[in-house]
């Protein structure tokens, strides 16, 4: 078995792993750098020579792999050539699809073969086999490959302090002997002193927020970020109020009620906003149907403004129009419950900030990762002591040999031959 890292050796975001065996290659993950915009152009993140490589017919792809939902292992898999076969999990699949349809570049859309947890399935010369895991997107995995009587395991991104937390102890028990571990490690290096509250421990300090909070409670958080949304649902519950979420949310949540019981818009205690630039974006896409879908569910911002004091609100910054349209703000705690790196290169979030600076809003940070802690990645690492454990999604990759065992260390690009 060969593996070269193409991207993701030294840096967070953007992974792209190629795994090749006798004739047979395959790719897990082809994602976008994570500094990279929404709105910028994905031909300039192409992880090279791969792709040129890939499109001369130099290099024959067998199948690519996707771990879950996230830009930055899935983004780039429409600038592929459409013969090659794409697999993911089924609820990837109905977020990634829904994705495209608001995204501003015209990217080949793509169907994936659908794989489900610890089901194995085989691309030529490999044997497969998805594993559930505990991660901020949902219908996350990591993947066991075997071939030529070796096997590797790649992690994908995955935590051990979310809703599936149960998951992770099972995980580390079940897999076989190991001759190579593709282990993340976003959260190695300046960052592993954060603190990562379970989501349980996280809705307790919601609850507390929202109950000494006179006006409305405004939280940015990804609306696909299921887990985060349970959180808040129930933390919005307990303190008698209602959920608010936009009709992009509303769409989100009943693309995945069929898998699991989230929070959705016909439910009693939630109603729907309609944010204006957001609405105009989707009539202009196309969209209209489901900006109708959830109007029987909705509630106009007059009506909002009347009851600040007794609604939480999912927003982003595009709803900043609207908020200096309708809303006072007295007594208001905007709670920012995503990745604070986000500052450095989102305009309008910084613009959002401002806006709530001056107003002399409340701002608190209220937020657990997506990712492992050290003390996890080192208890997967000790259970499963593999012969040899490779970093990827990390900044700081050369500290992992101050902490684990058979550590190799790879450059992007670097071909290493597994024995």
């Amino acid at each position: 078995m060969k593996l070269i890292i193409h991207r993701g050796a030294h840096q967070v975001g953007g992974n792209c792993v190629e795994l090749s065996h006798m004739d047979s290659t395959i790719l897990l993950d082809v994602g976008l750098p994570l500094d990279s915009r929404f709105d910028d152009d994905p031909k300039l993140n192409l992880p090279q020579p791969l792709f040129d490589e890939i499109r001369q017919g130099i290099k024959k792809i067998n199948g690519v792999l996707l771990s879950h939902a996230h830009m930055d292992h899935y983004g780039l898999a429409g600038m592929l050539p459409p013969d090659i076969p794409i697999y993911s999990g089924p609820a990837s699949a109905d977020l990634m699809e829904l994705t495209s349809k608001i995204n501003p570049h015209n990217m080949r859309p793509f169907t994936p073969s659908l794989f489900n947890d610890r089901d194995t399935f085989r691309i030529g010369s490999f044997s497969i086999t998805p594993y559930l895991v505990d991660h901020s997107a949902f219908d996350a995995y990591g993947f066991l490959i075997s071939a030529g009587g070796k096997n590797l395991f790649y992690t994908g991104d995955f935590r051990a302090h979310g809703r599936k937390m149960a998951i992770f102890d099972k995980l580390i028990n079940d897999l076989p002997k190991l001759n190579v571990l593709v282990m993340e490690g976003t959260m190695i290096g300046p960052r592993s002193d954060e603190i990562s509250l379970t989501e349980e421990e996280l809705e307790e300090k919601f609850v507390q927020l929202i109950q000494e909070t006179s006006g409305i409670v405004m939280v940015s958080a990804s609306s696909q970020n299921i887990d985060r949304l349970v959180t808040l649902f129930k933390a919005t519950m307990r303190s008698e109020r209602l959920f608010i979420i936009d009709f992009y949310t509303a769409e989100v949540l009943e693309s995945l009620g069929k898998y699991a019981n989230i929070p959705q818009a016909s439910w009693a205690r939630i109603r729907v906003c309609y944010p204006g630039p957001l609405a105009r974006r989707f009539e202009k896409l196309g969209l209209k149907n489901i900006l109708e879908k959830y109007l029987q569910d909705g509630i106009n911002w007059r009506k909002l403004r009347e009851i600040e004091d007794k609604v939480v609100m999912l927003i982003r910054p595009g709803f900043l129009f609207n908020i200096k349209k309708f809303f006072g703000l007295q007594g208001t705690t905007w709670v920012y419950s995503m990745w604070p790196g986000y500052f450095k290169t989102d305009k309008r979030l910084n613009e959002l900030r401002t806006y709530f600076e001056g107003k002399e809003v409340r701002m608190e940070y209220l937020h657990t990762g997506g990712h492992a802690t050290k003390e996890d990645l080192v208890k997967m690492a000790d259970t499963i002591n593999p012969s040899m454990l490779i970093p990827v999604h990390s900044f700081h990759s050369e500290r992992f040999q101050d902490d684990f065992n058979n550590v190799r260390l790879v450059k992007d690009g670097e071909v290493l031959q597994i024995d």
